[in-house]
């Protein structure tokens, strides 16, 4: 996946109090926001967090990882995603905004966090959980309610077109949505001495899984452009996510 990470030889670290406290000051009027920050600087202390920000592949290596090669053998939502949502390998200015590449992050996160949680490798029945349970679902179309009584919603092809189709609102929104993960960013590096001891995956991979879920948010709203709410609405369930333990839900 191609997307910007920031080179640790061209930028001053600060204290992450100190990015935070700018970014509240610069978007201080969205709701919400005060909220996410708040939750981000607790990932300091997370120990979900640091063995989420340091995990290598969860998969045992007796896994058979071709046990879904037959498509029948997909969920509805990789199928409509498969089928919908761009594939261009790029990320060009002409290009989806999201694409399946961002889709398919959704089940790193799930399986790394069912790892975490349960103390153990994914094995081959913990696989056939994170990638055809109904977890990756009430994720993509609940949102922060994932772990609601609300039933599972049954996804379809209509939101998967409408979600490869979905911009930013304007550059403001999309200032918010950097300048909240730059906290992230500048947390990991506070936290661990730069990036050196972090693989940069991770940084790709949780920008990436914010930024699908800020095109759900919108998607279920019934808009096509993410706006602040959606960014907002889009930390507040990865922040809730790390906080869960997902395996008891799944």
């Amino acid at each position: 996946m191609v997307m910007e990470v920031k080179n640790m030889s061209f930028f001053s670290a600060e204290p992450t109090v100190d990015v935070a406290g700018k970014v509240l000051d610069e978007f201080g009027d969205v709701d919400g926001l005060k909220e996410v920050i708040e939750g981000i600087l607790a990932l300091e202390d997370s120990e979900v967090y640091e063995k989420l920000v340091h995990m290598g592949n969860p998969i045992d290596s007796s896994v058979d990882k071709g046990y879904a090669a037959k498509s029948d053998d997909y969920s509805d939502l990789a199928i409509f995603a498969g089928k919908y949502l761009s594939k261009f390998p790029l990320s060009i200015p002409l290009a989806p905004l999201i694409d399946i590449k961002h889709f398919w992050v959704i089940y790193t996160f799930i399986g790394d966090l069912y790892s975490i949680r349960t103390n153990h490798n994914i094995y081959q029945e913990d696989l056939y959980k994170v990638e055809n349970g109904e977890m990756a679902t009430r994720i993509i179309l609940l949102l922060e309610d994932f772990d609601s009584d609300i039933e599972t919603p049954n996804p379809s092809a209509e939101f998967f077109k409408r979600l490869g189709k979905v911009k930013w609102q304007n550059k403001q929104v999309k200032r918010l949505y950097n300048h909240i993960h730059e906290i992230n960013f500048m947390l990991i590096h506070n936290k661990w001495k730069g990036t050196e001891r972090v693989s940069t995956t991770f940084l790709v991979t949780e920008e990436s899984f914010i930024l699908l879920l800020s095109g759900c948010s919108a998607v279920m709203c019934g808009r096509d452009k993410i706006n602040s709410f959606d960014v907002i609405t889009a930390n507040k369930t990865y922040l809730k996510l790390i906080n869960t333990d997902i395996s008891r839900l799944m």
